[in-house]
């Protein structure tokens, strides 16, 4: 474990202000690069937890707000959280201390959805972390969903999403949901991520995310790949112990698979 650096970044997505962090390990690089994707909305607190443990660990990490989310600019949807994910991919890649040509992505939640479909059209990710995985876009937000995403919606925090004190722009995020959820569901995609590896991650305390369906998931998936069932582990990882756990599962395997690791002196 060693001391980070936090340097404040934006990067532009479809002519919008993304604003993240990139956490760099403070000693020489270059390092191997993970991008951050979190969920729906997500903590505001993005540059601790994991993102902080991975980059004392010594990767170099980018975390940012999706567009529609605390600092970034613009509204949410699938759609346009998959083109921010390629843009945060280029934006890791092209800095002077990220090492090699390919990157890891954790995703968390809604974040595992938007990580399938970015590995599943951009070969620069070479491994893929999923922590709680929305399994099936299609069975959570299709259309005989609209109340229960309502409802969801009507619970999240004011200024941690855009937009949702206005009715028709509620209603237009929840019809793009609706619309955009079949094209990306990760039961279809996640098939093309082999040969590059796949970590999915879970706890069998979380009320949110039916274990059964990240198990379908699993499965439904290709080698290589591994799943991990931590015990006490909820959606939020409000136990301290399991989310130490869950940490340490995550920067081991990433530490085994991540493809730039092995070109790194250790």
């Amino acid at each position: 474990m060693g001391d980070v650096r936090v340097e404040p970044t934006q990067f532009l997505s479809e002519g919008e202000i993304v604003r993240g962090h990139f956490l760099i390990p403070d000693r020489q690089g270059p390092f191997p690069g993970v991008c951050k994707f979190h969920g729906l909305p997500g903590s505001s607190k993005q540059t601790e937890g994991i993102a902080r443990e991975l980059a004392e660990s010594g990767f170099m990490v980018l975390t940012f707000d999706f567009r529609g989310f605390r600092a970034s600019q613009g509204l949410f949807s699938l759609e346009n959280e998959i083109q921010d994910a390629g843009n945060a991919v280029n934006h890791l890649l092209s800095h002077r201390e990220v090492q090699g040509d390919s990157v890891a992505v954790y995703g968390a939640s809604f974040g595992a959805v938007v990580g399938v479909a970015t590995a599943a059209s951009d070969s620069r990710v070479g491994a893929l972390v999923l922590r709680a995985p929305i399994y099936d876009t299609e069975e959570m937000f299709g259309p005989d969903r609209v109340h229960a995403i309502e409802a969801f919606l009507e619970n999240i925090d004011e200024g941690q999403m855009h937009g949702l004190d206005c009715e028709v722009t509620r209603r237009m995020i929840i019809k793009r949901l609706t619309r955009q959820a079949p094209l990306f569901n990760p039961m279809r995609l996640i098939g093309q991520l082999s040969p590059r590896p796949l970590l999915i991650v879970a706890g069998d305390q979380d009320r949110v995310i039916d274990l059964a369906g990240v198990i379908r998931l699993y499965e439904t998936a290709r080698t290589p790949k591994r799943l991990e069932i931590v015990k006490g582990a909820d959606h939020r990882l409000t136990d301290a112990e399991a989310a130490r756990e869950v940490n340490r599962i995550i920067i081991e395997w990433l530490l085994a698979s991540h493809p730039c690791c092995g070109q790194r002196k250790r």
